[in-house]
């Protein structure tokens, strides 16, 4: 099978120039196959002289030179390209496997960010009660500083209260009664009006009078 160029006519340019099929042809090379070129090659090549012909030897290395220089860049960037690649695909499941990990880290972190914010809360909270509570003890130790009343209940105190109010109006009684009597001792000769005296009024504008409450002052 003879393999060459096709659709070329003599003195036009190609749009296509089909190369041998070398690659396709394993036993081109083996020694049975005999290459040729076309008669009008040989023709040409027959007509030049020697000076010629090393001229269109070293211009045909030359051209063979550069395309094995092309193809040799080019195999070499291929190779590069390819080789990275296949590193990259080598590292891909570890830098997938990195960012799971790092993703399930992040979420325990957001998880324990909660906690401790919880946490914060609620010792913020028994902080505020215990500077509360110590200010109240020390206000109450300020009142109470013997400490009689630390173990009252609530009830107990206002009993005690109850109790100190009535025990100051029996005391104001009694000392009223007692500067009345002292009054009538010192005064033997004269009739004291007592009518409508009352140790809990007052004198107010020359007459005696009910002291106001506090809410209409």
């Amino acid at each position: 099978m003879v393999s060459g160029p096709h659709k070329l006519i003599p003195g036009k340019a190609a749009e296509e120039f089909v190369l041998p099929p070398a690659m396709g042809h394993d036993c081109l090379l083996d020694g049975k196959i005999v290459v040729k070129i076309s008669d009008a090659d040989q023709n040409i090549l027959a007509s030049m002289g020697p000076e010629s012909l090393r001229n269109v030897v070293a211009d045909s290395s030359v051209a063979v030179f550069k395309l094995l220089e092309v193809a040799t860049f080019l195999n070499g960037r291929e190779c590069k390209y390819l080789r990275e690649r296949e590193m990259k695909l080598e590292h891909t499941p570890r830098a997938l496997g990195k960012v799971t990990k790092l993703e399930k880290e992040l979420h325990d972190a957001k998880e324990e960010e909660g906690k401790l914010k919880e946490k914060v809360g609620e010792l913020e909270e028994k902080l505020s009660s215990l500077t509360l509570t110590s200010t109240t003890d020390e206000e109450e130790k300020k009142v109470d500083s013997t400490g009689t009343y630390a173990k009252f209940s609530r009830a107990d105190l206002i009993a005690k209260i109850y109790e100190v109010r009535d025990l100051q109006l029996e005391i104001a009684s009694s000392s009223f009664q007692n500067a009345l009597a002292q009054l009538q001792v010192l005064n033997p000769g004269i009739q004291l009006v007592t009518d409508g005296l009352d140790e809990l009024k007052e004198v107010r504008d020359g007459r005696i009078a009910t002291p106001p409450h506090e809410e209409e002052e």
